[in-house]
């Protein structure tokens, strides 16, 4: 017989509802996790063997580096530019006008990252909203526009030659579109490793696998001591209630009005042979202006190549393209604003909401 009340029901296996569950196992908590996948946006394709979502991690992703395989580091010697008609790659003699740009960038980002390993810390024990208005230095980044950040730091230069693609292909925007938060914190990989990984989710979710229920909810109702949670087969009872989902998804259950700007992207994994376009360098980053995103070599003859509206051209990339796969994120997360929402919206309620969302390459 399938058990109907629990402690507590977690709605999302991403890597936040998984880390819940986690989390409650050790501690030897009664709770049922219900998601239509395991992995979120951490997708992979069929075999397991491609990351399709979150395309690297850092080195400082504590939490998630117990349950992943590193892979490869990604060097920045690995990358390659496209502006208009031209290509190149970012060890470039060219590089040297922008040098003092670059240095005085990763001193602000030393800064940041610093002030971000404290705010991570807090948030343990307060919201996030409530540890980033704490912070003035966080703070301030994240009511400021990033267009205004980089004048302000005489940084205008060398953001476009380089940074703005970089950006684009990890938050889907232009650099006007975020905040000063954001455009920092999608640039810590100039100072901090990153790998291609594999995600170990038997490993991950082997102490809770029996808890793990492959569902999708439908309807939520919360009273002031229990939350009925209605699923497609189903209905549950909990006394306490992790929203573990995508905003636009919750929010109609928690009376969130407001939110940060949500983007969206296509990915195609494609099998064929590149062009000299795409040859000279594992990774390409394009610009803002332009559809296509970024385009990385997974050294098998298979490609990712992401496209924001309408799908590019695939001969000018690749010879006898084949496509093995797609998928479209919309959203792929919300990191265009300056709305903070608190996360403390009733009791025995817990929404997990975040400043950001990992994104593809």
């Amino acid at each position: 017989m399938i058990r109907k009340t629990y402690d507590t029901i977690i709605i999302g296996g991403g890597i936040a509802g998984l880390s819940c569950a986690y989390h409650l196992q050790q501690q030897g908590q009664d709770f049922l996790l219900i998601s239509k996948d395991i992995g979120g946006r951490i997708r992979t394709s069929a075999d397991g063997t491609v990351n399709y979502g979150a395309f690297f991690v850092c080195s400082d992703y504590d939490t998630l580096l117990p349950f992943v395989t590193l892979r490869h580091r990604i060097h920045l010697s690995d990358f390659c530019f496209h502006e208009n008609d031209t290509m190149y790659p970012f060890y470039e003699p060219r590089l040297l006008l922008y040098l003092s740009q670059l240095m005085k960038t990763k001193r602000l980002l030393y800064r940041f990252r610093n002030h971000l390993r404290r705010l991570r810390k807090a948030t343990e024990t307060i919201s996030q909203k409530n540890a980033l208005e704490a912070d003035s230095f966080l703070h301030d980044l994240y009511l400021k526009n990033a267009a205004d950040f980089i004048k302000e730091h005489d940084l205008t230069r060398g953001t476009h030659r380089y940074l703005s693609k970089a950006l684009y292909s990890t938050t889907f925007s232009g650099v006007q579109e975020m905040n000063a938060f954001s455009f920092l914190h999608y640039l810590l990989p100039l100072i901090t490793p990153i790998f291609t990984f594999t995600f170990e989710k038997k490993t991950m979710t082997a102490s809770f696998q029996e808890k793990i229920r492959i569902d999708s909810v439908i309807d939520i109702h919360s009273t002031s001591e229990w939350h009925k949670i209605k699923t497609t087969t189903e209905t549950f009872m909990a006394k306490n209630l992790v929203l573990a989902t995508e905003l636009g998804w919750s929010s109609r259950f928690l009376g969130i009005t407001e939110m940060n700007t949500p983007v969206s992207t296509h990915m195609m994994h494609i099998q064929g042979t590149p062009t000299t376009l795409v040859s000279r360098k594992k990774y390409h980053l394009f610009s803002p202006l332009d559809r296509t995103q970024s385009i990385a070599d997974l050294q098998d003859g298979t490609y990712l190549l992401y496209y924001k509206d309408s799908p590019p051209a695939l001969d000018t990339f690749f010879h006898h393209p084949e496509l093995l796969a797609s998928h479209f994120w919309d959203p792929a997360g919300r990191v265009n604003g300056h709305v903070l929402i608190e996360s403390k919206r009733a009791d025995n309620l817990y929404p997990i909401i975040s400043w950001d969302s990992k994104r593809p390459l």
